[in-house]
């Protein structure tokens, strides 16, 4: 049976969960990167490019977020905290999709030319 007092010790508060899971969306998107110019595949890039802006966006959001004041209104818990971090995560998917704010279009440009110089030689 699990302890309930001494259970805390064990479960990562938030703020490391986040800087846990941004380190981890970073080595992917390396990785998705390095595979992509490799292979010389323009759809991998911009899926690369695509997931580094909703990474950059979910990390803008949760800034934006650490600014304003916690109330007791709706009640401030753990949970709560899990499912605010999933909401604006799934933003932050959902605006890369589209058009988004930019920043995922203006990388792909930049490094679609470094594959198309790397087919030249």
């Amino acid at each position: 049976m699990i302890n309930p007092i001494s259970s805390g010790n064990n479960i990562l508060n938030t703020e490391q969960a986040k800087s846990k899971s941004e380190e981890v969306q970073t080595g992917m998107f390396e990785e998705t990167l390095k595979k992509a110019v490799e292979e010389k595949d323009e759809k991998k890039l911009k899926e690369a490019c695509r997931n580094f802006e909703a990474v950059f966006i979910n990390m803008m959001f949760s800034q934006m977020r650490s600014t304003i004041q916690k109330t007791d209104l709706m009640g401030n818990s753990f949970a709560q905290d899990t499912f605010e971090e999933m909401l604006y995560d799934n933003y932050s998917k959902e605006m890369a999709k589209g058009p988004g704010i930019g920043l995922g279009d203006i990388m792909y440009k930049q490094l679609s030319k470094n594959i198309s110089t790397v087919e030249e030689e």
